[in-house]
């Protein structure tokens, strides 16, 4: 916002007070004129009681004029006049005034913290240039100070989450191992039992930190990642493949779909496979329940896509706009053994982020859909 030079407060003030000087003249010209025929009703009245209503005399206007007003004083009419004067610019300038006062309470509320009232922009002058920068300046602190209480609570649930989650695993690898050093009556068999559970939660500690190193890494703005081009109908048979144990595992049987020609993109084939093996890793672990697993390739505009679809339990409207959300499960109980670190699809995200694309899922009757898309190197026509 610019002000208007016949709008701005410089010019608002001459015309202030030109229009205070010329009240005033204007109150004082009437005051007189007033004074004058006061005077000259006076003096007609004495003339009269000395020549008679018929005398023949005539009354000159001189003795009507200001000189010759009885006390008349000039120090009174200057300090009169000022005395207008001042109180015609305070007249005038009521309303810029009380502007000034808004802006000022505006100014002391975002001192207090008050964040949600803003102050009006009236004119187009200095001032409200002022108002509007206040405004701006207040709404960006708001925001601020919003991130800021997120990152606090986030850095909270962080610790809480991650506290959480490392101390059930290694609450049973200290206990398991205890029995293992104190208690020589262990068979072989019990020593070879404890020492698979401790493999077992150690590998699960693993895991969470990995999660957590690559949720770091992979959620800063500036990342920059080295890229290939990528055909996604040869890259995604491999990493079926190394899946297929995990399908037997959970009686599953993965039916793949993929479309004819190349799919080529530009990517990082390491964090692409991360990302696609964390959606399969999720399928597997909530959809081993409906025995079948598809998987599509395909475009859709100038974009490829893989989508992971599962026909396990179905995904509650309410979670599927969280279930992206960093340590969201969809169970509650925080079972590393169903739910994971939580970071598993907030990682997946992070990297289709970095890859300028679009990550999102469905869920219904029909099956849970994950879908990956990515920007097609050579768009299709």
């Amino acid at each position: 916002m610019k002000a208007n030079r016949f709008r701005s407060f410089r010019f608002k003030i001459v015309l202030y007070m030109f229009l205070s000087v010329l009240a005033t003249v204007a109150t004082e010209a009437v005051l007189f004129y007033v004074i004058y025929l006061y005077e000259s009703q006076m003096s007609t009245g004495r003339y009269r009681e000395i020549w008679g209503v018929a005398g023949n005399g005539r009354v000159s206007p001189g003795v009507f004029s200001l000189n010759n007003l009885s006390g008349f004083d000039f120090t009174v009419l200057l300090f009169f006049s000022i005395l207008l004067l001042v109180l015609y610019f305070v007249l005038f300038s009521h309303r810029f005034v009380v502007y000034v006062r808004e802006i000022i309470q505006g100014v002391e509320k975002m001192k207090s913290g008050n964040f949600s009232e803003e102050i009006p922009v009236r004119g187009n002058d200095e001032f409200s240039e002022i108002a509007d920068s206040i405004n701006e300046m207040r709404k960006n602190l708001g925001e601020t100070l919003a991130q800021q209480k997120m990152v606090e609570e986030t850095k909270d649930e962080l610790v809480t989450n991650v506290a959480h989650d490392l101390r059930t695993p290694l609450t049973s690898i200290l206990g398991y191992l205890d029995l293992l050093l104190q208690n020589d009556s262990l068979t072989e068999e019990q020593k070879q039992k404890y020492l698979g559970i401790v493999s077992t939660k150690a590998r699960q500690l693993e895991t969470l930190i990995k999660d957590l190193f690559d949720y770091t890494r992979y959620d800063k703005d500036k990342v920059k990642i080295k890229k290939e081009i990528l055909d996604l109908n040869l890259f995604m048979p491999q990493l079926v493949d190394e899946f297929y144990p995990s399908f037997i595992d959970n009686h599953l049987n993965c039916v793949t779909h993929f479309s004819e020609g190349p799919l080529n993109i530009e990517g990082n084939g390491e964090l692409l496979a991360r990302a696609i093996g964390n959606l399969m890793s999720n399928a597997i672990k909530y959809g081993a329940d409906g025995k079948l697993l598809e998987v599509y390739t395909g475009h859709l505009s100038n974009y490829a896509f893989v989508a992971v679809v599962n026909y396990g339990r179905v995904i509650p409207s309410e979670d599927l706009e969280k279930i992206f959300d960093k340590f969201y499960r969809v169970e509650s109980s925080r079972s590393l053994k169903t739910g994971g670190t939580g970071l598993g699809l907030t990682i997946a995200k992070n990297i289709v982020n970095l890859h300028d694309g679009n990550i999102w899922a469905m869920s219904g009757e029909n099956g849970t859909r994950f879908q990956i898309e990515i920007p097609l190197v050579d768009p299709l026509p």
